[in-house]
């Protein structure tokens, strides 16, 4: 059953980015407006290779001709999202008994984005997969195979011992809203929940500074905290800075399975700053992210780099 559900999924992400550029094409109507997507790995980071260790966000977007911002009802502007975690112990060519257990995590959901009275609203639902079916702790092996002599490889036995093939229906949800600080600085607080692989409720804000964020949908990456934008379309040149936080209150967790012994901190706290240069052609995002631990037996946080590059021809 997994495995059918991970091929549809798979199909339908498949399909909708082969078809994108003929929806693009089509005349006025309701289609394709854009992607957008945020990569995240703790080696560009504090250059260790542990716990939250890589993944990466896609974004499509769907809506009407011409949209470049949420609208004002729900279900015009359509999201399909596709998230990918890879996690391991610290160390994880020979863990310690203490450590988290490997897991890859794919999670997809169609979500909603809309605005009203000022307030900023997402609200989605979709599947999350884990376990061996995902392919990723695998897909990290064959990376790091390009890169051996800096780049260990996962073994046998942690592969064995990752977290098991399962699947978990998934809702989230953010409302946001934006306070006008000058006419260079944003600041924008936010609260987001969840329901499914791990379930938790956030609160948190955004501090952008300069152009490249206005006036446009904002998607947040689940590892980093990052607010991403979901599509292009109104970038104007310039330097961008954005510097963020929040904490959550996790209530359960599949990656942590209290069964194993596993305590969940009592808040999760994330820390992140991050420069956007944009060009006529060329976008770059490179930003850096503190994650909190995430379980009691957790020594320390750790530092993820996040990288968004995007041309347009």
């Amino acid at each position: 059953m997994m495995h059918r559900l991970f091929h549809l999924f798979s199909g339908l992400l498949t399909a909708l980015a082969f078809a994108a550029p003929a929806i693009a094409e089509e005349p006025g109507g309701w289609g394709y407006l854009g992607w957008s997507s945020l990569i995240n790995n703790d080696k560009i980071g504090d250059d260790d290779d542990r716990w939250q260790t890589g993944g990466s966000s896609y974004s499509f977007l769907f809506g009407p001709a011409g949209l470049t911002e949420a609208p004002a009802d729900w279900g015009r502007l359509i999201e399909l999202r596709v998230r990918s975690q890879a996690i391991t112990p610290d160390d994880y060519s020979a863990p310690a008994a203490w450590d988290r257990r490997a897991a890859g995590v794919i999670t997809t959901t169609l979500n909603t984005h809309f605005q009203n009275r000022g307030f900023e609203f997402s609200a989605g639902a979709g599947f999350a997969l884990t376990g061996p079916q995902t392919g990723l702790i695998r897909l990290q092996n064959f990376v790091h195979r390009l890169t051996p002599a800096i780049d260990p490889f996962v073994p046998a036995a942690v592969q064995a011992a990752q977290i098991g093939d399962a699947g978990f229906p998934t809702i989230q949800g953010e409302a946001s809203r934006r306070f006008r600080l000058s006419d260079h600085a944003v600041l924008r607080p936010f609260v987001e929940a969840q329901a499914g692989v791990e379930t938790f409720a956030r609160i948190g804000a955004d501090l952008f500074i300069g152009p490249a964020f206005d006036g446009t949908v904002l998607v947040r990456d689940g590892t980093s905290g990052f607010a991403y934008r979901g599509f292009h379309g109104r970038a104007r040149p310039g330097v961008s800075l954005v510097i963020g936080a929040d904490t959550a209150r996790v209530v359960s967790s599949a990656l942590l399975p209290a069964a194993d012994g596993y305590r969940l901190t009592p808040l999760r706290h994330r820390a992140r700053a991050g420069v956007m240069i944009e060009g006529e052609r060329l976008s770059v995002f490179q930003g850096m992210a503190w994650l909190g631990p995430e379980f009691a037996a957790q020594p320390t946080g750790q530092v993820t780099g996040v990288v968004q590059i995007r041309f347009r021809f």
